[in-house]
């Protein structure tokens, strides 16, 4: 490997860390983009010995991502697509998960946001609002579960005060 190339592309690699956790195949499209006259090979070995320095980490990279993503408001099947796409495997995702109790606060916090945004009209079950509210959290990646759960909740405690 060209020292030159070596060393540029452990520099962007590290400029790129720096900045925010990325994931093994994301740096390796970041890098393969930037440098186009590298090997994969070279690219590959440069990941590698980021990760063996642990300045890479797939798995770091999910729970930062994982943290992010509930924290904005997004649901498991959303997080969990996203991670995939990003080459996160499998047995690393199935090890971060949060519990279901974490995802049902998370829906009604979303559900909570959104009321707060004018949709704040008395709401019915099975009403068109109702509805609405149901796809809102479906398309930000909650199982149907999770939203049954946090819409009983929001309703409960809505009749309550």
């Amino acid at each position: 490997m060209s020292e030159s190339i070596a060393l540029a592309l452990r520099r962007r690699a590290m400029d790129l860390l720096a900045r925010r956790e990325h994931s093994h195949l994301e740096l390796s499209r970041k890098l393969g983009q930037r440098f186009p006259e590298a090997a994969a090979e070279q690219v590959r070995e440069t990941i590698h010995r980021l990760a063996e320095e642990n300045l890479q980490s797939d798995r770091r990279f999910a729970e930062n991502y994982l943290r992010r993503r509930h924290h904005e408001g997004f649901g498991w099947l959303h997080i969990r697509a996203n991670l995939q796409a990003r080459g996160v495997s499998e047995e690393i995702i199935s090890g971060i998960a949060l519990p279901e109790e974490d995802w049902t606060a998370a829906a009604g916090k979303a559900l909570s946001r959104r009321l707060d945004r004018g949709l704040a009209e008395r709401l019915i079950p099975g009403s068109k609002a109702h509805q609405r509210l149901f796809r809102f959290l479906q398309n930000r990646g909650f199982a149907t579960e999770t939203i049954h759960r946090a819409l009983a909740k929001y309703f409960s405690a809505a009749i309550q005060t």
